[in-house]
């Protein structure tokens, strides 16, 4: 045989195989997509609502604790308490608070706040008697204590407050009570210690009411005179001892540094558990661990949904595969591999759970937004872009996962049998 008359051996890279790229694939995708406009929308609402759910639980989640830690700020600023230890069995007589404790606190970087307290009682009408908290305080405490706010009047003075001038204050809540659709300014009030004892003061200045979801613990009925008004006048206080002590930590402080000390002085002094110390700060990371848990369940809960969806993508696609065998056939024979026809179907799932992801990311930022708008907790508006893209991804991985199965079906499929079909 003549070596020059012999056929070429045939190309193993058949031509319409090798036009089959990704950007094909996406046309594909996109077109098989829209051609069954109803049936992918279906498809993909489960995506939407998977994704949906799960970025507005969780940014609902970060704004709740943003909410918190601005209210629990504005009722408490940075401060920090020390009081009796209750829970080892501790009250305001075995374990008070002295003068040469507050000196000793005053070299710290904050404004020391004591005080004191005792219950009082005031005539509603002639004859009835009811109970108020008197609270003994500095003067000037708005200058102290930031979180304390005049809303008429003034505070009394630190003069008026070293002299024990018979002088008050009142919380919005008091004012209303004592003086009901009234003027409290002015006014002389008359209280009765539960002894018998009566002093009546004048009311010099009202405070705001207490903001945000923690005003409740800020709205009892409050009267504030001088420190040392309420020693030479009640029968319960002792000179020099107070019940309870605010640290209001100046901007440079270091909480947890300023604890520790606060802690050192006090178990120095009378060993460990007669008082408790507690920061703002405690309280905060607190709160938030409560809500990253809660975030956690809810995103958990929510994710179920993305379960559901990605399931309703995997039958979508299966259909799919069942109603275009021809094709699929078709597109082997004209030399597409099995590898270019798995790709194509993963597309189209990966394409229709980023499309449902999409809708659901911008569904929840509208609801976000009304909730900023319409609710007074939820004033700071988070979308957080960590959670966008953690939403997509999921998504995306969600498609992939549950694209996989219809996927390699088509792949599988035999040609010859594929063009057979009906």
């Amino acid at each position: 045989m003549n070596p020059a008359r012999e056929a070429p051996a045939p190309r193993t890279n058949n031509p319409a195989g090798s036009r089959m790229n990704p950007l094909e694939n996406f046309r594909m995708a996109f077109e098989s997509l829209w051609g069954n406009k109803l049936r992918s929308f279906l498809a993909l609402l489960g995506i939407v609502i998977g994704v949906f759910a799960v970025t507005a639980m969780i940014s609902l989640g970060q704004m709740a604790t943003a909410g918190i830690t601005q209210d629990l700020e504005a009722i408490a600023g940075r401060s920090i308490f020390v009081q009796p230890n209750f829970g080892e069995g501790h009250d305001f007589n075995t374990a008070p608070i002295r003068d040469v404790d507050i000196r000793a606190l005053q070299a710290l970087p904050a404004r020391v706040i004591p005080q004191l307290f005792t219950n009082i009682q005031y005539e509603s009408r002639p004859g009835v008697r009811r109970s108020m908290q008197l609270q003994g305080t500095p003067g000037d405490l708005p200058r102290l204590d930031p979180t304390i706010r005049v809303a008429s009047g003034r505070y009394f003075t630190e003069s008026e407050a070293r002299g024990g001038l018979a002088v008050v204050v009142l919380s919005d809540r008091a004012a209303a009570d004592l003086f009901p659709g009234r003027q409290a300014i002015g006014q002389v009030v008359r209280f009765f210690y539960p002894g018998g004892a009566r002093i009546e003061l004048t009311v010099v200045g009202v405070l705001e009411p207490p903001g945000g979801i923690f005003g409740g613990l800020g709205a009892a009925s409050t009267a504030y005179a001088p420190t040392q008004l309420v020693w030479n006048t009640s029968p319960d206080a002792r000179r020099g001892q107070y019940d309870f002590v605010i640290l209001s930590l100046k901007p440079e402080a270091d909480a947890r540094q300023v604890t520790q000390q606060v802690r050192r002085i006090f178990e120095a002094r009378y060993g460990e558990g007669r008082y408790q110390i507690q920061s703002t700060e405690t309280f905060q990371q607190t709160l938030q661990s409560i809500t990253l848990i809660l975030q956690a369940l809810l995103g958990a809960i929510a994710g179920l949904s993305l379960l559901v969806g990605g399931i309703g993508i995997m039958n979508i696609m299966l259909v799919s595969v069942t109603e275009r065998t021809r094709e699929i056939g078709l597109r082997k024979a004209l030399g597409a591999t099995s590898g270019q026809v798995r790709q194509q179907f993963l597309i189209e799932a990966v394409v229709l759970t980023l499309m449902g992801g999409i809708l659901g990311v911008v569904l929840a930022a509208g609801l976000l937004l009304l909730v900023t708008a319409t609710v007074p907790f939820f004033q700071i508006f988070i979308l957080n872009p960590a959670t966008i893209l953690l939403a997509l991804a999921v998504s995306a991985l969600v498609g992939l996962f549950f694209g996989v199965w219809p996927a390699a079906r088509a792949a599988a499929l035999d040609p010859i049998e594929a063009l057979r079909y009906e």
